[in-house]
């Protein structure tokens, strides 16, 4: 980074914390600055709380040879459908109400540099470490299953951020044992026809509506 330059990362909360690719991209990640004039920032982005993001982005961008100045957050629509159901316009309508209210605070934020805000801890550590478990858990493809509305089109194995899904026989599989539970199959999949755990059968799906899904 050059003197005068500035560097801000967006990340989503998962489990209450950062998921497993962000941690793995910020592990290899060496950042050499010239100068001392840098505003550094992050980003969280989550449904009903950001968790524990402040304190280990903080962590994290350390061990990467950068201090953040602040930790910011957009609260957006929660689409973890074994738990919220996407078919409830109601609610989709007032987070993304509210979406856009932070998105418009945190973009002044950045745009003034306003240095020291950090995002406090929701947790302990125990309650951390206990989370970390369950999202390792919870990773396991096997809590995947496609029901026989599928038509084999594949879009979910094209749009697999960790090539998790394979396409046998015009169906999708499984190929790898863990992924990184973006959910991406379940909310994308055009005839809804992938759930993860049963829990999510019967809560629609939901993608923000400013992103166009790859055909």
């Amino acid at each position: 980074m050059k003197d005068h330059e500035n560097f801000g990362i967006v990340m989503p909360t998962y489990f209450q914390g950062l998921p497993a690719f962000v941690q793995d991209f910020l592990k290899m990640m060496k950042l050499t600055m010239d100068g001392t004039d840098h505003y550094a920032y992050s980003v969280a982005t989550c449904g009903m709380s950001d968790g524990n993001f402040g304190s280990q982005a903080v962590k994290a961008m350390k061990n990467s040879g950068l201090a953040l100045d602040s930790t910011l957050c957009i609260r957006m629509v929660d689409n973890w459908n074994p738990h919220f159901d996407m078919t409830d316009r109601s609610y989709i309508e007032q987070a993304e109400q509210r979406t856009e209210t932070d998105i418009e605070k945190v973009c002044a934020q950045i745009a003034a540099k306003e240095k020291g805000i950090f995002l406090p801890d929701h947790f302990g550590h125990d309650k951390e470490e206990e989370l970390a478990k369950a999202y390792e858990q919870s990773r396991k493809t096997e809590n995947f299953t496609v029901n026989e509305s599928c038509i084999g089109c594949g879009m979910c194995a094209r749009q697999c951020p960790v090539h998790a899904i394979g396409i046998k026989h015009k169906s999708p599989e499984w190929i790898k044992e863990q992924c990184i539970l973006c959910l991406g199959c379940v909310h994308k999949c055009p005839k809804n026809a992938i759930a993860y755990t049963e829990n999510t059968i019967g809560h629609g799906q939901y993608t923000n509506p400013n992103i166009k899904t790859i055909k």
